[in-house]
């Protein structure tokens, strides 16, 4: 059974909706119990040497004579061996839902924490159907410092399985603190770290970093365009300054040598783009008219490009696709929906039946998380840190691929998709 607990509603629905919803989602879940036969006690029958103790031999049983047997679990097509553990869990989530919103930004932040809260809500029908028994703790810190440490000193808390927050990063590093301390695994569902000061092998960031993003463009070009010039454009903005200085590091490691930079500014781009060849063009600039206006300029060099830019620029109004495929662009994402797949398509039939409205982006990500998580507290219970590293596992709209480093397990998988046909496709 799953319980909400929170001040006030966040959604409104027919229950009956949302069970027509799950059965039509349920398919075949991404793990199984192969085995599942009850724990057995194993004892060996050994003639004990005279001269051991009692107290020895009662050492002895508590580290051989107590053996469960191990459970066989099927999870994406790979068989585990895993410990018994328990099936109830509680899951406390911490986000800045801001019940009584007051500002345009706070109004904002409210529709896409409540858009997220909905695909998390559509994840856990599903999740009860294949038996998870969850308690959802819903807590809304408002972006507030002094509310966020009221909730992490709450006595509840420090019960939970799992606990999800916030989005500001000093306010992640406080939950990954608390976590630390009382020994509870802690993911940040939207704001990525680029280390911790404390290592923490409990802590999970969904979000790739900024430098995961480096290293798979660096990696997709190396593969494709080894001998090809690169040229990096920077608007002289904290994220483009960021962003560059990740890209030299990250070619200098590369020892490529035919990389160039200019500013948005720059004029001269028949000077610096190769003739006989395409030049990749990575674009750090996130402001719509700079990006518009920069690629117009390398488009009137009539010289062949592959531009690299941000998924940000999706969003931009007024796009012109058949110019952004002429100007064969890629654009890197941290997640990817498949319009035409099967399950996206049910996703979408029944999230409008509970929610009278379409997913948005966080509402995706809100199912993706979730399914994942119950999927991997399903099979392996308490004991899921040690299971999940180092794999990779597809949802509708996010990929997870976890590795620890830098102190913390960080999700590094990235996605480059290229416009084809009037729409963007995954190409790495």
């Amino acid at each position: 059974m799953t319980s909400v607990q929170n001040r006030q509603p966040l959604l409104s629905g027919n229950s009956l909706l949302a069970i027509l919803s799950a059965l039509v989602l349920l398919s075949c879940n991404a793990f199984k119990v192969v085995s599942n036969d009850n724990p057995v006690v194993h004892t060996e029958d050994k003639t004990e040497e005279p001269t051991k103790t009692k107290e020895k031999k009662k050492e002895e049983a508590k580290v051989e004579d107590f053996k469960p047997e191990l459970i066989t679990v099927d999870f994406f097509g790979e068989e585990f061996q895993v410990e018994p553990h328990k099936t109830e869990f509680k899951v406390a989530l911490i986000l800045p839902f801001y019940y009584n919103a007051q500002t345009p930004i706070e109004k904002r932040t409210s529709d896409y924490m409540v858009e997220y809260y909905q695909g998390v809500k559509q994840a856990l029908t599903n999740l009860e159907m294949y038996g998870l028994q969850l308690k959802l703790y819903v807590f809304d810190d408002e972006n507030n410092t002094d509310k966020l440490k009221s909730i992490l000193g709450k006595s509840t808390l420090k019960t939970m399985d799992v606990v999800i927050g916030s989005i500001i990063e000093s306010h992640v590093e406080m939950v990954a603190n608390f976590g630390l301390a009382n020994d509870i695994p802690v993911i940040s569902p939207f704001t990525s770290l680029d280390s911790l000061k404390q290592p923490n092998t409990k802590m999970y960031c969904t979000t790739p970093s900024s430098m995961d993003k480096v290293d798979k463009v660096i990696d997709f070009i190396s593969k494709n365009y080894a001998t090809n010039s690169v040229i990096i454009v920077t608007d002289n903005q904290p994220y483009s300054d960021e962003m560059k200085s990740s890209y030299v590091t990250g070619f200098q490691k590369l020892k490529k040598k035919n990389v160039g930079y200019e500013t948005t500014d720059y004029n001269g781009w028949g000077n610096v783009l190769e003739k006989d060849k395409e030049t990749v063009v990575i674009v750090l600039s996130r402001n719509p008219t700079t990006v518009s206006t920069t690629l117009s300029k390398i488009y009137q060099t009539k010289r062949n490009v592959v531009v690299i830019g941000d998924n940000s620029w999706s969003n931009f109004q007024d796009n012109d696709y058949k110019f952004w495929d002429k100007m064969n662009v890629h654009l890197v994402a941290s997640d990817y929906v498949n319009d035409t797949s099967a399950e996206v398509k049910n996703f979408k039939i029944n999230f409008r039946l509970v929610n009278r409205t379409d997913p948005g982006v966080y509402a995706y990500i809100g199912y993706d998380q979730f399914m994942f998580m119950g999927e991997f507290l399903l099979a392996f219970g308490e004991h899921f840190p040690g299971y999940i590293n180092d794999r990779e596992f597809r949802y509708l709209s996010s990929n997870f691929h976890y590795q620890y480093k830098d102190g913390l397990n960080k999700n590094t998988n990235v996605f480059i998709l290229k416009f084809e046909d009037f729409e963007l496709k995954p190409v790495q």
